[in-house]
């Protein structure tokens, strides 16, 4: 989820290295190039830029910007192409809402009538050749969607978007959902079972989903269980009422996809710090299956936490946090991402409050938690991202030789997605700092 951490300034438009680049090390904050500061050994091409690319819609035919900021990305095999599918994090301006990303660049018209609800959120699909970086061609495949976060990707190759934060001033309840989006064709398919909420992300294990809700506040979290494994239309939906004192909770429903925050406290009570989670960010399935890892953002003074559920299909859930987070190290986690060989990738996210903390650095961090450890005093750093850029949208292609990153940047400077390779190797090789 993006946080809001500069004033509006007026809108110049400031160029960064669109060729390939060889960053420098983790470093203090810059005033310019490069987009990312990796570790020794890393190197990365921008593949494509906010607002100075040309997107063509799949709906209208018509040629646009690339909408600004590029959120989660997941990848797709079509022949010889990848397909890489990113989000647009955008709101729409309208009375009441959240406005903090709404026209940093032009938004193309939108298909009305198709049931969602008319918003600035759009999908868009950058085709790549056989080797990953280079670009044939960059697509919109889906528009009229609201505040795109992350995504998901199912195991029979469709791509989940959650749509965050829904408009206040929406009464037929337009957004707050989960859409299912063919990548092919870009038809979208709303999914009510999973709840209309503020989503951020959600994971698989069985055939249930378990899902992040980013209010913003102590929240709690949810289960989908789907009618049919392979059908998410329809399902019962379950909220997590977690016990802080004993990291232990119980899921309480079904509740009413269309209610669900307000049924899960008629039936639970309100989200506490004693029962729930504050500001419930990223989440991906454990490398072992069974289990999600999600992170807990938090807001001050809390810096945040990376958990892990288990036993989430038995009477008791049970939880532990894997590495607690603190403003001298790793805080404010928000996306995260294993590798197949299961190094996690821990992005932060911080807002001007945090930037402020000692020990931050006035920038944001992507960390790396070894395979098989656990805490904080483990974890190596990756990357520094200048002028407060935020990470987020990990995806590593399918070789696991690239991963692609979405950097969003406040003006005067753009949002990428970039490409990171490690020289001579890759992404499943045990990182070392």
């Amino acid at each position: 989820m993006r946080r809001a951490v500069l004033a509006a300034v007026a809108v110049a438009t400031v160029l960064m290295a669109s060729a390939t680049a060889v960053a420098d090390p983790p470093g203090p904050v810059g005033t310019g190039d490069p987009v990312i500061n990796l570790a020794g050994g890393f190197t990365y091409t921008v593949i494509s830029t906010a607002c100075t690319d040309s997107v063509t819609s799949t709906e209208s035919g018509g040629t646009f910007p690339m909408p600004e900021d590029f959120d989660a990305n997941v990848v797709f095999t079509a022949g010889d192409e990848t397909w890489l599918i990113s989000n647009h994090e955008l709101t729409q301006p309208r009375p009441g809402d959240f406005q903090g990303d709404a026209g940093k660049c032009a938004v193309p018209e939108q298909t009305p009538g198709d049931g969602d609800s008319d918003g600035s959120g759009s999908v868009s699909r950058i085709v790549l050749a056989k080797d990953g970086v280079t670009v044939l061609r960059r697509e919109l495949i889906t528009t009229g969607l609201h505040d795109n976060c992350a995504g998901a990707k199912t195991p029979w190759n469709t791509y989940l978007t959650n749509e965050e934060f829904p408009f206040l001033n929406d009464p037929d309840k337009l957004s707050g959902w989960v859409w299912e989006i063919d990548p092919a064709t870009g038809a979208e398919t709303r999914l009510t079972g999973m709840g209309r909420f503020s989503h951020e992300q959600e994971a698989r294990v069985g055939k249930n989903w378990y899902l992040t809700n980013d209010r913003g506040n102590y929240q709690y979290l949810f289960k989908f269980v789907p009618d049919r494994a392979n059908d998410l239309t329809t399902g019962s939906l379950y909220g997590l009422s977690f016990d802080r004192a004993t990291n232990s909770g119980h899921w309480v429903g079904p509740l009413d996809p269309f209610n669900a925050e307000a049924d899960m406290v008629a039936k639970a009570g309100p989200p506490t710090a004693a029962n729930s989670f504050e500001k419930a960010e990223g989440m991906v399935t454990a490398p072992t299956g069974d289990a999600v890892v999600f992170t807990e953002s938090g807001a001050l003074p809390n810096p945040g936490n990376v958990w892990k559920l288990t036993d989430l299909d038995k009477e008791t859930v049970h939880g532990e946090i894997i590495v607690a987070g603190s403003f001298a190290q790793m805080a404010r986690p928000d996306n995260i991402r294993y590798t197949d060989a299961g190094d996690l990738f821990i992005m932060e996210d911080h807002g001007s409050a945090d930037f402020a903390q000692p020990g931050t650095g006035g920038a944001n961090e992507i960390w790396v938690l070894p395979r098989g450890e656990t805490g904080a005093e483990n974890l190596e750093l990756f990357a520094t991202l200048p002028n407060r850029f935020e990470p987020t949208g990990m995806w590593f292609s399918n070789n696991n030789r690239i991963m692609y990153l979405s950097v969003q940047a406040d003006p005067p400077f753009q949002s990428r997605v970039i490409a990171i390779q490690r020289t001579g190797g890759n992404f499943n090789q045990p990182y070392d700092r």
